[in-house]
């Protein structure tokens, strides 16, 4: 798949998804919560999460009413079939001003990369299936937590994006 086109689908995902949430093909087996907080915590500092190829995508966006979302920073090199739960595909920042706070990750498979008839899953939770981009995704706030639940969509806890 072309680079930019995984862009416009990710960002495309992005803007329109209304997660549900439940185990993707993990590689080395499934991991904790603690396990994807250890291997991401680098990404508080952004620019060791550009270092690691995730490119911002979006500009940040919320759902006024329901809660922030951020800013995404998404490495399209992973975008296949396999989720590794201690490398998402997606890193989800808040917008403080000129700063940008690490509040979740996010779990991307394109759905013609999925040949399993059963949804993928990680960290016990399915990924929602978003037939109109034909991608599968899973949002996991490990950074912030979040009242509307992990693996909820929105965050009321993150703030909504400037000039909101």
């Amino acid at each position: 798949m072309h680079r930019w086109l995984k862009r416009s689908l990710v960002a495309a995902l992005l803007l329109t998804a209304t997660l549900v949430i439940p185990e993707a093909q993990a590689s080395g087996g499934e991991s904790s919560v603690a396990d994807v907080r250890n291997a991401t915590a680098r990404f508080h500092d952004l620019d060791k999460a550009i270092g690691a190829d995730y490119i911002r995508l979006l500009p940040c966006f919320d759902l006024p009413g329901v809660g922030g979302m951020g800013q995404h920073y998404v490495n399209t090199r992973l975008l296949d079939n396999v989720v590794d739960a201690t490398q998402p595909e997606g890193l989800v920042y808040e917008v403080d001003g000129d700063r940008l706070q690490l509040v979740a990750v996010e779990y991307i498979i394109p759905q013609a990369a999925w040949t399993s008839s059963d949804p993928p899953s990680l960290l016990g939770r399915s990924f929602f299936r978003n037939d109109a981009l034909g991608l599968w995704a899973l949002h996991a706030w490990i950074w912030r937590p979040n009242p509307l639940g992990m693996f909820a969509n929105y965050n009321p806890s993150v703030k909504l994006c400037p000039g909101h």
